[in-house]
């Protein structure tokens, strides 16, 4: 007895430490990954930890900035940058989840050299695909057109692979069988019964393809010419290039920032529920 409760007190010691281990990492990363942002926020309110009062004085300032700031060129941008990042984000979760359920829920002829093919997709070299890309936009000239940033979201290789592996680990094909007894047609079992479960795994490529497309500058600045059709990024560039960083980046960073807060509580569903499973 007395040998069993001394193991067992060196396993909870040992636990414990492993546990403090764990949670001091854990803090440190989080302040490394936070401390950008920590450090916008407070040069954009003026906080001091030597002053806190000091945020009225500067605070109201920032806000009148912001206001000049969104002149109607920097509006215009914002508005196609939301719309080409809201579409493209949809578009990219739903159309990548749908690939994903008809790879794992169905067995048609050369369902396993299609997903060989996404995973070989994967290995393309992004400036390659881009090159190709651009090709095309001026060879059937449509430069200018926001569709062109919008439509390529519906194949996004990485997206279905990550999909296809949640439905692996997390769902069960009794499901789809009991829903089609019980007269449930494809799409809406896919819309009702699939889309749900892939929740967590849709919010977490939903933050993935929202930062990308909202901070992506490079295939814009080839393929929108026009004023009128440049996205944000392309319009606060030479805001950036003039030095005026501060509120810059303060407008680029918030919306990530708030998509990802508004998303995250569907990643931690998905976590728990996962823990629950096991």
């Amino acid at each position: 007895m007395g040998e069993n409760a001394g193991s067992l007190s060196s396993v909870k010691k040992n636990d414990m430490r492993l546990r403090i281990a764990v949670y001091v990492i854990s803090i440190i990363l989080v302040i490394i990954s936070l401390s950008p942002l920590l450090a916008l926020i407070t040069e954009f309110t003026g906080f001091k930890v030597n002053n806190p009062a000091n945020v009225i004085k500067v605070l109201p300032r920032r806000i009148n900035e912001l206001k000049d700031y969104f002149k109607p060129r920097v509006i215009r941008g914002f508005i196609n940058s939301v719309v080409v990042t809201g579409s493209s984000t949809l578009l990219n979760v739903y159309f990548s989840a749908l690939t994903a359920h008809s790879i794992y829920a169905y067995r048609w002829k050369f369902r396993k050299v299609f997903s060989n093919i996404i995973l070989a997709l994967m290995m393309l070299p992004t400036i390659i695909a881009t090159s190709g890309f651009i090709h095309l936009v001026y060879k059937f000239h449509l430069e200018n057109n926001l569709l062109v940033l919008i439509l390529p979201s519906i194949a996004t290789p990485i997206s279905v692979v990550f999909m296809r592996l949640y439905l692996e680990s997390a769902f069960s094909m009794e499901m789809i069988y009991s829903a089609r007894i019980d007269g449930a047609g494809e799409f809406r079992i896919f819309n009702q019964i699939v889309l749900p479960i892939l929740k967590p795994a849709i919010a977490t490529q939903a933050i993935f393809a929202f930062v990308a497309s909202w901070n992506d500058a490079s295939t814009p600045s080839v393929v929108l010419i026009k004023d009128e059709s440049k996205t944000l990024p392309l319009v606060t560039a030479l805001n950036l290039a003039m030095g005026d960083y501060l509120l810059t980046a303060f407008v680029m960073t918030i919306p990530a920032v708030i998509a990802f807060l508004f998303l995250s509580k569907h990643i931690v569903e998905g976590v728990q529920l996962g823990s629950l499973k096991m």
